[in-house]
């Protein structure tokens, strides 16, 4: 029903257009709902468009060969450490063509981000420079840059402060203040006991600036040295400033709860990791967010070696011919910003995305991409007592998965003031965008525990030990997350026997041309993997009968014959059904 009303809804997009657009020769390359838009615009008005191109230029060969050439060291070692299969470089890491980006250049148009990942560039576009790049041939296609948007009030709780208890708890070693309760209930105070903090692993938050950098809980932070990048404004200042676009109150919020450090006051979970800042959103009345500003920024993080990728976004619907995403796109591969999520994934980066604010509907999931994501750590909220909030945001995705992952308490969190020049805290704030920090932080003591976890690993391993994990649904997902129990886990990970048969998602997902398929057995046993098409007709047999021993396996898989395209696996042990899988192919 759903891919039903999907195919009506772009077809109905399709035939408006045609009543007003004058098609020109190669109309098959500009969206439907880009063709509608245009259709209601005079010749003069602008549109945020994506320019997708046919491939990497005549410069892809010669790059090939030299991976040093376009990816840091930094981004190499983490490849190496975390992806665990033989494909460390793919050909999305490739830049894009400068001789194509040159072209566009040479028309008068300007170029506002790149996608190496997706192969593009955004810019802003009339009607008739869409025709114009409709016909050359390197462009694949044309389509609309999605917005998102956030009302201030999803994350500002009206109303006077909460007071908090400020004596000191003397059961930690360290202070914790009025940020105790927020630690505690996810158990992260005996982790910081056991020494882990952070160490070694860099953080990338991505946010809507950070307005209050300066600030006491941040001078760790800033003692280990900062990169930034305002992907909104195009220079490296994420602070706020005269004549500058967007506010950075709610990147100081979301910050102080990944590192804060302030004994006493403030103590976030990871406060010895390093970090990269990015400014994706525009905070004015609203928070407001371009994809392409988003996937640039991961771009970047993963070019600088980031271990994970924190960030809090929300959307609304708009109606047409305004470009966003409905509920029934939230299906894991249809979002651009989804896929460029798990993209990150696939090149080993641990990605943790708030569920949304949009509370529970009977009807359909209430996410906002990119929590649709498979490989995403989608993060809900609940109050101090362990209960889910009632603004946080349910599936299941439109393809049936269970979201969110897990939960931590994102209601009235203890935080740093934002605004420049502010030295105090305050604990008025709420909504998934605080808790995802505090899932992030937690993800950063698991690398620190172990720097060979995969992003799936990390995602298994906080599922696994949450408190929901024997019964997970779509309101908590497999529930809070115990940072004790996950750490634990994360250092034993790679000695332990399974207790019951167990399929992982395959990894990278999407892949091209190969991804690895990890599965446990309690005992040895002759496995199938079968392989099916969207329609549900077998295509291929990863694993036909093959006897494998006890333990955890692992084995690469690929098959030339296989198009792009959503993929479904079933496992089968001993002629036992175990577990269905859903994979992507990106050719």
């Amino acid at each position: 029903m759903k891919h039903s009303k999907r195919f009506f809804r772009y077809l109905s997009l399709f035939l408006l257009s045609t009543a007003f657009y004058s098609f020109s020769n190669n109309n098959s390359k500009i969206s439907p709902e880009l063709l509608l838009k245009t259709s209601l615009q005079n010749s003069n008005e602008k549109n945020l468009v994506w320019v997708f191109f046919t491939d990497k230029g005549p410069e892809s060969d010669n790059l090939s060969a030299n991976p040093e050439s376009y990816l840091t060291k930094e981004s190499l070692h983490r490849r190496n450490l975390r992806i665990k299969n033989n494909v460390k470089i793919h050909e999305s890491d490739k830049p894009v063509s400068k001789e194509y980006i040159n072209d566009i250049k040479s028309s008068g148009i300007s170029i506002k981000q790149k996608t190496k990942w997706f192969n593009g560039v955004s810019c802003y576009l009339t009607k008739n420079k869409i025709d114009l790049l409709s016909n050359k041939d390197y462009v694949k296609n044309i389509d609309i840059v999605r917005t998102y948007t956030k009302s201030k009030e999803d994350y500002i709780l009206s109303g006077s402060e909460t007071e908090f208890d400020t004596n000191p708890n003397s059961t930690f070693d360290i202070n914790y203040g009025n940020s105790i309760n927020q630690a505690e209930i996810i158990n992260v105070p005996p982790v910081h006991n056991m020494g882990f903090d952070g160490s070694g692993v860099l953080i990338a938050s991505l946010d809507a600036g950070f307005d209050n950098l300066q600030h006491p809980c941040f001078e760790l932070m800033r003692s280990k040295g900062l990169r930034t990048y305002d992907f909104v404004n195009g220079d490296t200042i994420v602070a706020d400033g005269p004549g500058r676009i967007g506010t950075g109150r709610h990147g100081t919020l979301t910050l102080s709860l990944v590192c804060g450090f302030a004994p006493g006051f403030l103590v976030s979970p990871a406060f010895n990791s390093k970090f990269i800042l990015a400014k994706t959103e525009i905070d004015g009345i609203e928070i407001r967010l371009e994809e392409d500003n988003w996937i640039a920024a991961a771009e970047w993080a993963d070019s600088l070696g980031a271990d994970i990728i924190t960030s809090s976004l929300g959307y609304d619907v708009f109606d047409p011919p305004y470009a966003s995403y409905t509920w029934e796109m939230m299906d894991g591969q249809t979002p651009l910003i989804t896929r460029a999520a798990d993209l990150a994934v696939s090149k080993g980066i641990v990605v943790v995305i708030s569920a949304g604010n949009a509370g529970y509907n009977q009807f359909h999931n209430t996410l906002s991409a990119p929590a649709d994501g498979d490989s995403v750590i989608t993060v809900g909220s609940v109050n101090h007592l362990g209960v889910r909030a009632g603004y946080s945001s349910v599936g299941p995705t439109a393809d049936g998965r269970i979201k969110p992952d897990v939960m931590a308490m994102g209601s009235n969190m203890y935080t740093a003031r934002f605004g420049a020049g502010n030295t105090g805290y305050t604990g008025i704030y709420f909504g998934t965008s605080l808790s995802c920090p505090m899932v992030a932080a937690v993800c950063a003591l698991m690398l620190h525990a172990n720097p060979e976890l995969s992003p799936v690993d990390v995602r298994n391993i906080l599922r696994n030990t949450s408190d929901n994990r024997s019964d997970p649904n779509n309101l908590v997902g497999w529930g809070i997350i115990d940072a004790l129990a996950a750490v634990k886990n994360s250092i034993t990970v790679n000695n332990v026997i399974p207790t019951e048969y167990n399929m992982y998602q395959n990894y990278p997902n999407p892949f091209n041309p190969s991804t690895t398929f990890k599965f446990n057995l309690t005992r040895s046993a002759n496995v199938s993997i079968i392989i099916y098409d969207i329609k549900g007709v077998e295509v291929d047999r990863a694993v036909n009968n093959k006897f494998f021993p006890i333990g955890i396996n692992n084995f690469s898989y690929s098959n030339s014959n296989l198009s792009s395209g959503v993929y479904f696996y079933t496992m089968y042990a001993n002629g036992v059904f175990i577990e269905s899988r859903k994979m992507i192919l990106l050719r």
